[in-house]
Protein backbone atom coordinates (compact mmCIF):
# COMPACT_ATOMS: atom_id res chain seq x y z
CA UNK A 1 0.00 0.00 0.00
CA UNK A 2 1.29 3.50 -0.75
CA UNK A 3 0.77 6.47 0.85
CA UNK A 4 1.73 9.96 0.18
CA UNK A 5 2.61 11.86 2.13
CA UNK A 6 -6.70 44.19 26.54
CA UNK A 7 -10.02 49.61 29.56
CA UNK A 8 -6.48 50.09 30.75
CA UNK A 9 -4.22 47.16 32.13
CA UNK A 10 -0.82 47.03 34.25
CA UNK A 11 1.88 47.19 30.97
CA UNK A 12 2.40 43.74 31.95
CA UNK A 13 -0.80 42.39 31.31
CA UNK A 14 -0.45 44.14 27.87
CA UNK A 15 2.56 42.76 26.32
CA UNK A 16 1.45 39.17 26.89
CA UNK A 17 -1.44 39.48 24.52
CA UNK A 18 1.01 41.56 22.15
CA UNK A 19 3.65 38.64 22.28
CA UNK A 20 0.97 36.30 21.75
CA UNK A 21 -0.59 38.13 18.50
CA UNK A 22 3.32 38.50 17.24
CA UNK A 23 3.91 34.74 17.54
CA UNK A 24 0.55 34.26 15.74
CA UNK A 25 0.99 36.37 12.77
CA UNK A 26 4.38 35.04 12.46
CA UNK A 27 4.13 31.34 12.38
CA UNK A 28 2.64 30.66 9.19
CA UNK A 29 3.75 33.73 7.01
CA UNK A 30 6.59 32.82 5.00
CA UNK A 31 5.11 29.66 3.77
CA UNK A 32 2.20 31.44 2.58
CA UNK A 33 4.73 33.22 0.12
CA UNK A 34 4.52 30.24 -1.93
CA UNK A 35 3.42 30.10 -5.57
CA UNK A 36 0.96 27.24 -6.56
CA UNK A 37 1.42 24.90 -9.12
CA UNK A 38 -1.10 22.29 -11.14
CA UNK A 39 -2.51 19.68 -8.81
CA UNK A 40 -0.53 16.51 -9.60
CA UNK A 41 -2.45 13.92 -12.05
CA UNK A 42 -4.67 11.59 -10.02
CA UNK A 43 -3.45 8.24 -9.11
CA UNK A 44 -6.09 4.95 -9.96
CA UNK A 45 -8.89 4.56 -8.16
CA UNK A 46 -8.89 2.36 -5.22
CA UNK A 47 -11.10 0.24 -2.96
CA UNK A 48 -12.23 2.07 -0.45
CA UNK A 49 -10.88 0.12 2.01
CA UNK A 50 -7.41 0.46 1.14
CA UNK A 51 -8.03 4.33 0.32
CA UNK A 52 -8.88 5.34 3.55
CA UNK A 53 -6.10 3.39 5.08
CA UNK A 54 -3.79 5.60 2.73
CA UNK A 55 -5.44 8.68 3.35
CA UNK A 56 -5.22 8.50 7.08
CA UNK A 57 -1.14 7.39 6.02
CA UNK A 58 -0.52 10.21 4.14
CA UNK A 59 -2.60 12.79 6.23
CA UNK A 60 -0.58 11.52 9.57
CA UNK A 61 2.65 12.51 7.63
CA UNK A 62 1.38 15.74 6.00
CA UNK A 63 0.19 17.40 9.39
CA UNK A 64 3.44 16.34 10.84
CA UNK A 65 5.40 17.86 8.08
CA UNK A 66 2.47 20.73 8.41
CA UNK A 67 3.46 21.72 11.91
CA UNK A 68 7.06 21.46 11.17
CA UNK A 69 6.76 23.85 8.75
CA UNK A 70 4.18 26.01 10.40
CA UNK A 71 6.28 26.40 13.79
CA UNK A 72 9.78 27.36 11.67
CA UNK A 73 8.24 29.68 9.49
CA UNK A 74 9.36 32.52 11.66
CA UNK A 75 12.65 32.24 10.44
CA UNK A 76 11.28 32.68 6.25
CA UNK A 77 9.69 36.10 7.00
CA UNK A 78 10.41 38.43 4.61
CA UNK A 79 10.02 41.99 4.57
CA UNK A 80 7.00 42.11 2.07
CA UNK A 81 5.07 39.86 4.65
CA UNK A 82 5.09 42.97 6.95
CA UNK A 83 2.82 44.73 4.78
CA UNK A 84 -0.03 42.46 6.11
CA UNK A 85 1.45 41.00 9.13
CA UNK A 86 1.88 44.27 11.07
CA UNK A 87 -1.70 45.91 10.32
CA UNK A 88 -3.10 42.36 11.51
CA UNK A 89 -1.40 42.52 14.45
CA UNK A 90 -2.20 46.33 15.20
CA UNK A 91 -5.49 45.66 14.67
CA UNK A 92 -5.80 42.71 16.90
CA UNK A 93 -4.14 44.35 19.65
CA UNK A 94 -6.37 47.15 19.30
CA UNK A 95 -8.98 45.23 19.73
CA UNK A 96 -8.03 44.29 23.59
CA UNK A 97 -8.97 47.72 24.70
CA UNK A 98 -12.59 46.86 23.49
CA UNK A 99 -13.30 43.60 24.62
CA UNK A 100 -14.87 43.99 27.40
CA UNK A 101 -16.59 46.83 26.61
CA UNK A 102 -18.15 45.00 23.54
CA UNK A 103 -19.07 41.70 26.14
CA UNK A 104 -21.06 44.19 27.85
CA UNK A 105 -23.58 44.60 25.25
CA UNK A 106 -23.91 41.14 24.68
CA UNK A 107 -26.85 40.23 26.09
CA UNK A 108 -27.01 37.29 28.90
CA UNK A 109 -29.90 35.69 27.81
CA UNK A 110 -30.00 32.18 28.63
CA UNK A 111 -31.77 31.27 25.62
CA UNK A 112 -30.15 33.42 23.58
CA UNK A 113 -26.53 32.24 24.62
CA UNK A 114 -27.40 28.71 24.84
CA UNK A 115 -28.95 29.04 21.33
CA UNK A 116 -25.55 31.10 19.62
CA UNK A 117 -23.27 28.50 21.40
CA UNK A 118 -25.68 25.41 19.75
CA UNK A 119 -25.63 26.84 16.20
CA UNK A 120 -21.50 27.76 16.71
CA UNK A 121 -20.78 24.02 17.14
CA UNK A 122 -22.63 23.53 13.64
CA UNK A 123 -21.29 26.02 12.09
CA UNK A 124 -17.64 25.61 13.21
CA UNK A 125 -17.53 22.28 14.07
CA UNK A 126 -19.92 20.17 12.83
CA UNK A 127 -20.31 21.15 9.50
CA UNK A 128 -17.02 21.47 8.53
CA UNK A 129 -16.20 17.85 9.78
CA UNK A 130 -19.50 16.37 7.73
CA UNK A 131 -18.35 17.97 4.81
CA UNK A 132 -14.32 16.61 4.97
CA UNK A 133 -16.19 13.18 5.06
CA UNK A 134 -18.89 13.51 2.79
CA UNK A 135 -16.65 15.33 0.10
CA UNK A 136 -13.71 12.90 0.77
CA UNK A 137 -15.92 9.55 0.59
CA UNK A 138 -17.81 10.67 -3.10
CA UNK A 139 -14.97 11.50 -4.54
CA UNK A 140 -13.38 8.02 -3.60
CA UNK A 141 -16.88 6.76 -5.08
CA UNK A 142 -17.26 8.97 -7.90
CA UNK A 143 -13.38 8.43 -8.87
CA UNK A 144 -13.96 12.44 -8.63
CA UNK A 145 -9.99 13.10 -7.72
CA UNK A 146 -10.63 16.89 -7.40
CA UNK A 147 -13.61 16.30 -4.78
CA UNK A 148 -11.46 13.62 -2.71
CA UNK A 149 -8.36 15.98 -3.07
CA UNK A 150 -10.58 18.75 -1.38
CA UNK A 151 -11.86 16.36 1.68
CA UNK A 152 -8.32 15.18 2.47
CA UNK A 153 -6.87 18.83 2.19
CA UNK A 154 -9.76 20.28 4.33
CA UNK A 155 -9.06 17.79 7.02
CA UNK A 156 -5.34 18.35 7.24
CA UNK A 157 -6.20 21.88 7.74
CA UNK A 158 -8.82 21.16 10.69
CA UNK A 159 -6.17 19.26 12.25
CA UNK A 160 -3.53 21.05 11.98
CA UNK A 161 -5.44 24.47 12.96
CA UNK A 162 -6.48 22.51 16.19
CA UNK A 163 -2.80 21.84 17.58
CA UNK A 164 -1.84 25.19 16.14
CA UNK A 165 -4.52 26.74 18.27
CA UNK A 166 -4.38 24.31 21.27
CA UNK A 167 -0.72 25.67 21.55
CA UNK A 168 -1.76 29.33 21.39
CA UNK A 169 -4.66 28.27 24.34
CA UNK A 170 -2.57 26.67 26.56
CA UNK A 171 0.49 29.62 26.12
CA UNK A 172 -2.17 32.69 26.60
CA UNK A 173 -4.01 31.00 29.09
CA UNK A 174 -6.76 33.67 28.95
CA UNK A 175 -10.36 33.59 31.04
CA UNK A 176 -13.32 33.53 29.31
CA UNK A 177 -16.44 35.64 29.31
CA UNK A 178 -19.08 33.57 30.87
CA UNK A 179 -22.46 33.47 30.29
CA UNK A 180 -24.11 35.67 32.70
CA UNK A 181 -21.36 38.33 33.00
CA UNK A 182 -17.76 39.10 33.11
CA UNK A 183 -15.55 38.32 36.13
CA UNK A 184 -13.04 40.47 37.49
CA UNK A 185 -10.53 38.23 35.84
CA UNK A 186 -12.79 38.05 32.71
CA UNK A 187 -10.20 38.73 29.70
CA UNK A 188 -7.02 38.47 31.47
CA UNK A 189 -3.53 36.37 30.78
CA UNK A 190 -2.56 34.14 33.23
CA UNK A 191 -4.60 36.05 35.75
CA UNK A 192 -2.94 36.74 38.91
CA UNK A 193 0.06 35.32 37.58
CA UNK A 194 -0.67 31.75 37.33
CA UNK A 195 -2.05 29.36 35.72
CA UNK A 196 -6.26 29.84 35.29
CA UNK A 197 -7.50 26.49 34.84
CA UNK A 198 -10.32 27.71 32.34
CA UNK A 199 -8.07 29.57 30.97
CA UNK A 200 -8.88 29.02 26.75
CA UNK A 201 -10.51 31.89 25.57
CA UNK A 202 -7.66 32.94 23.30
CA UNK A 203 -7.95 31.91 20.52
CA UNK A 204 -11.59 31.23 19.10
CA UNK A 205 -10.74 27.53 18.32
CA UNK A 206 -13.89 26.97 16.65
CA UNK A 207 -13.54 30.25 14.50
CA UNK A 208 -9.80 29.20 13.72
CA UNK A 209 -11.43 25.81 11.87
CA UNK A 210 -14.22 27.43 9.89
CA UNK A 211 -11.52 29.42 8.26
CA UNK A 212 -8.77 27.10 8.18
CA UNK A 213 -11.78 24.79 5.95
CA UNK A 214 -13.70 27.85 4.14
CA UNK A 215 -9.83 28.88 2.66
CA UNK A 216 -8.89 25.34 1.46
CA UNK A 217 -12.65 25.13 -0.29
CA UNK A 218 -12.39 28.33 -1.59
CA UNK A 219 -8.96 27.90 -3.05
CA UNK A 220 -9.82 24.54 -4.56
CA UNK A 221 -13.50 25.77 -5.81
CA UNK A 222 -12.71 29.33 -6.34
CA UNK A 223 -16.43 30.81 -7.55
CA UNK A 224 -17.89 33.36 -5.77
CA UNK A 225 -20.67 31.22 -4.81
CA UNK A 226 -18.35 28.52 -3.16
CA UNK A 227 -16.70 31.82 -1.52
CA UNK A 228 -19.57 33.49 -0.41
CA UNK A 229 -21.05 30.33 1.46
CA UNK A 230 -18.18 29.26 3.03
CA UNK A 231 -16.56 32.55 4.46
CA UNK A 232 -20.01 33.48 5.52
CA UNK A 233 -20.08 30.03 7.47
CA UNK A 234 -16.92 31.65 9.36
CA UNK A 235 -17.51 35.15 9.64
CA UNK A 236 -21.23 33.44 11.11
CA UNK A 237 -19.28 31.72 13.38
CA UNK A 238 -17.16 34.08 14.72
CA UNK A 239 -19.75 36.30 16.09
CA UNK A 240 -22.01 33.42 16.77
CA UNK A 241 -19.01 32.63 19.79
CA UNK A 242 -19.11 36.42 20.79
CA UNK A 243 -23.21 36.14 20.91
CA UNK A 244 -22.38 33.11 22.57
CA UNK A 245 -20.23 34.42 25.50
CA UNK A 246 -17.70 32.26 25.10
CA UNK A 247 -14.89 34.63 23.64
CA UNK A 248 -13.86 38.20 23.18
CA UNK A 249 -13.58 39.83 19.75
CA UNK A 250 -9.85 39.84 19.50
CA UNK A 251 -10.35 35.97 20.49
CA UNK A 252 -12.28 35.31 17.09
CA UNK A 253 -10.15 37.76 15.34
CA UNK A 254 -7.33 35.81 16.18
CA UNK A 255 -8.75 32.74 15.40
CA UNK A 256 -9.89 34.20 11.81
CA UNK A 257 -6.56 34.88 11.50
CA UNK A 258 -4.85 31.37 12.23
CA UNK A 259 -7.55 29.38 10.45
CA UNK A 260 -7.40 31.54 7.28
CA UNK A 261 -3.03 31.60 7.00
CA UNK A 262 -2.97 27.53 8.01
CA UNK A 263 -5.53 26.75 5.49
CA UNK A 264 -3.67 28.59 2.76
CA UNK A 265 -0.93 27.16 3.89
CA UNK A 266 -2.13 23.50 3.43
CA UNK A 267 -3.75 24.23 0.05
CA UNK A 268 -0.46 25.87 -1.00
CA UNK A 269 2.16 24.22 0.52
CA UNK A 270 0.24 20.70 -1.42
CA UNK A 271 -0.05 21.92 -4.80
CA UNK A 272 3.90 23.26 -4.84
CA UNK A 273 4.64 19.92 -5.20
CA UNK A 274 7.83 20.32 -3.75
CA UNK A 275 8.53 16.82 -2.25
CA UNK A 276 6.49 14.07 -1.37
CA UNK A 277 6.91 11.67 1.13
CA UNK A 278 5.98 7.94 0.54
CA UNK A 279 5.51 5.25 3.26
CA UNK A 280 5.53 1.82 1.81
CA UNK A 281 3.52 -1.08 3.75
CA UNK A 282 3.48 -4.46 2.84
CA UNK A 283 2.48 -7.50 4.39
CA UNK A 284 5.23 -10.49 5.39
CA UNK A 285 4.47 -13.91 5.27
CA UNK A 286 6.74 -16.59 6.05
CA UNK A 287 7.45 -18.31 9.07
CA UNK A 288 5.49 -15.95 10.41
CA UNK A 289 3.34 -13.08 10.02
CA UNK A 290 3.52 -9.43 10.26
CA UNK A 291 4.61 -5.65 8.35
CA UNK A 292 7.50 -4.47 6.83
CA UNK A 293 7.51 -0.41 6.35
CA UNK A 294 9.68 1.23 4.36
CA UNK A 295 10.25 5.55 4.42
CA UNK A 296 11.34 7.70 1.10
CA UNK A 297 11.34 10.79 0.26
CA UNK A 298 10.73 11.60 -3.42
CA UNK A 299 10.48 15.08 -5.89
CA UNK A 300 7.97 15.62 -8.10
CA UNK A 301 8.56 16.52 -11.78
CA UNK A 302 7.08 19.73 -11.57
CA UNK A 303 9.13 20.96 -8.45
CA UNK A 304 9.91 24.24 -7.99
Amino acid sequence: MNVTSPGKQHPRRVCRPVVCVSLICLMPAGSLAQQSSPPASDSPAQPLPQSVLSAIGRMSIGIARDEAGILTSPTRIRKKDLTWLVPLAAVTVTAFAFDRPALNEVSVNPARVDTYRTISNFTGIYTPLAAVGASWIAGAIKHDGHLKETGFLAGEALADTFLVTTMVKYAANRARPGATGLTESSGEFWANGKYFAGGDSFPSGHTAAAFAFAHVVADEYPSWKVKLAVYGLAAATAFERVGGREHFPSDVLAGGAIGYLVGGYVFHHHHAGSSQNHLMISPMVGNGIGVSMVFSRSRDAGAQ
